[in-house]
């Protein structure tokens, strides 16, 4: 175990580095071989009568010579440089070969092995060297196979042409390298790819999100997945927690809510009983204080409790088929009603004739507190627009669009609107006496519906592009309004018109 830590794959670094040279060794080898196949010639021919001839006249000298000879290299270099020719010869049983010329010339002739067995001469072309033989001599005994050669003038040469062995050569490296870089960057990117698509899921919400199969990965990137897997753990289970403390305590909170509720009602009742038949303003305004911070305290842990239930898939959810009609005709009548109490104007556009499946409870509190926010805020005008946008080609979704013409919000504050308890700036927000829960609860209910909402503010030139539908612009690009745009969609279960 001690020794795995100096392994170099289990570090990034050390792969990394190994991969390179291992790569550029391959390559080299790869080069070197390739240019050896392509520069080495090897041609074999019958001899032709003349120079059959020419060379029985050399070998007869050769024989004469090596017969007053007691040392055959020495005479192997004498009657070479005589005749202006090169000599090799091989002993049959040794396989030793001798030559009359320098090693950097013997070097690739080798070859000539191969054919001392030949009954006849031959003509023997060995890359830029010509060689006539084999014929047989004894020396001392020892039979040895003769070839008589000279070095190929540079017109008779047939070696490929140097541009050919260029393009060889790199054609193989690129592709040899290409080969290398492409697992080595795969091997790297394939679990930082998976890396990234965790991250996002977590980002988005799923805490339920690991990193599955780099768990026998001993380098970094392995280090890194472990690391992620435990820190998602760590935020779910501090986030399940805190969820479980908002409910735990919210619903604690109930009991002495309505013990207070009940103290109050003891407390106006003893206090009519002092003074007759009723108490002074004084005593009347506090009372109803107290009364009105109870409730609005009830209606608070109410929604956290709500939420809780949603978050932890506990709510209870009554899907109906209804038509958009039936579901937004109350809700838009009652913030009609709001909003001219307040001298503010609210538009709707018609209605489409689709039908959806909605808990009617459940999405009407969450349409309902989303125009209610949008008249709240708004300088004079809410404009409500619905219409049918197709999603993909399989379900087509309807559009609710709620426009106001208030200050709207910062860019920071759209980012985390939906976030439990936000409460916006003081400018947004001076006259808001809620809890900073609608929202949160609005967009929990939308999504158990399999719907989406979003905010945006009327300023943002992405609306355009976001909303575009099959070449024509949504409500949010086409109204007129400032402020915010609020686009709710839910999916659409029949068309019934």
């Amino acid at each position: 175990m001690r020794l795995a830590k100096f392994n170099p794959f289990n570090s990034l670094f050390g792969r990394v580095f190994i991969w390179f040279w291992t790569a550029l060794l391959v390559i080299l080898l790869s080069a070197f071989f390739l240019a050896k196949q392509l520069t080495d010639v090897l041609e074999v021919n019958a001899v032709s009568q003349q120079q059959e001839s020419e060379t029985a006249l050399i070998m007869q000298r050769f024989r004469n010579v090596v017969e007053r000879s007691n040392n055959l290299n020495q005479s192997l270099r004498r009657l070479g440089q005589r005749k202006g020719i090169h000599i090799v010869a091989i002993n049959t049983k040794t396989n030793q070969l001798n030559a009359s010329f320098p090693a950097p010339l013997s070097r690739n002739i080798d070859e000539l092995n191969a054919f001392v067995e030949s009954d006849s001469p031959l003509l023997i072309r060995l890359n830029n060297m010509e060689f006539v033989g084999p014929y047989e001599v004894i020396f001392k005994g020892s039979k040895y196979k003769i070839y008589f050669g000279r070095l190929l003038l540079r017109s008779e040469r047939h070696m490929r042409p140097r541009s050919t062995v260029a393009i060889s050569g790199l054609a193989l490296a690129i592709l040899l390298s290409t080969v290398f870089c492409f697992a080595l960057v795969l091997s790297i990117t394939k679990p930082l790819g998976s890396l990234r698509l965790a991250s996002n899921r977590l980002a988005k919400g799923d805490l339920t999100t690991r990193i599955e199969g780099l768990e026998n990965r001993k380098d970094e990137v392995g280090h890194l997945a472990e690391d992620f897997n435990t820190m998602a753990t760590r935020l779910q289970s501090l986030i399940d927690s805190q969820k479980q403390l908002m409910a735990n305590v919210s619903h604690e909170l109930r009991t002495p809510l309505t013990r207070l509720q009940l103290a109050v009602a003891l407390l106006e009742d003893q206090l009519n009983a002092q003074t007759g038949d009723s108490i002074n303003s004084q005593h009347a305004k506090h009372l109803s204080r107290i009364e009105n911070e109870i409730v609005k305290m009830d209606q608070m842990i109410g929604q956290v409790l709500t939420l809780a239930k949603i978050n932890a898939s506990m709510q209870r959810v009554d899907l109906q088929e209804m038509t958009l009609t039936a579901l937004l005709n109350n809700v838009l009548q009652d913030a009609q009603f709001e909003a001219e109490a307040m001298n503010k104007s609210l538009l709707v556009s018609i209605i489409p004739e689709v039908s959806i499946k909605a808990d009617m409870i459940l999405l009407i509190s969450a349409i309902e507190n989303i125009l209610r926010n949008a008249i709240r805020f708004a300088v004079n005008e809410v404009n409500c627009e619905l219409n049918i946008a197709a999603h993909n080609l399989v379900t087509d979704f309807v559009e609710i669009v709620i426009n106001d013409d208030g200050v709207g919000m910062s860019a920071a504050e759209l980012k985390t609107v939906f976030d439990p308890f936000f409460r916006g700036s003081h400018q947004v927000h001076e006259v808001s006496k809620g809890a900073g829960l609608g929202l949160s609860i609005a967009k929990a209910a939308i999504e158990m519906h399999g719907g989406s909402i979003q905010v945006k503010a009327r300023f943002d030139k992405d609306i355009s592009q976001a909303h575009i539908q099959e070449g024509k612009r949504s409500c949010a690009e086409q109204s007129p309004l400032t402020g915010l745009s609020v686009i709710i969609r839910l999916p659409i279960f029949s068309k019934t018109s």
